[in-house]
């Protein structure tokens, strides 16, 4: 693993600790998940320009508008099953 030295200007420095405290972790945890969440978006818009590469838009939606009309509801739970899952 490497390490580097960055800058950051003071008043980003403490909001970004006072941050990492809140969510418990370290700020060093916090900085590795800032540039992870940001690399991986930057590589799924490069992933997507490619797919979408040359495609019409209007076919697309199309297409999505078709797929969306075959799909059937489930059986959705209901809020307080959610709610009763998340304690």
């Amino acid at each position: 693993m490497g390490a580097i030295s960055v800058r950051l200007p003071d008043d980003l420095k403490e909001k970004a600790m006072k941050l990492a405290k809140k969510k418990k972790m370290s700020f060093n945890s916090l900085i590795n998940h800032w540039l992870q969440a940001a690399v991986t978006q930057d590589e799924t818009l490069e992933w997507m320009k490619r797919q979408l590469s040359g495609k019409d838009p209007e076919q697309l939606i199309r297409d999505f508008g078709s797929f969306l009309e075959q799909s059937t509801p489930g059986d959705e739970p209901s809020l307080d099953e959610i709610e009763s899952a998340m304690e």
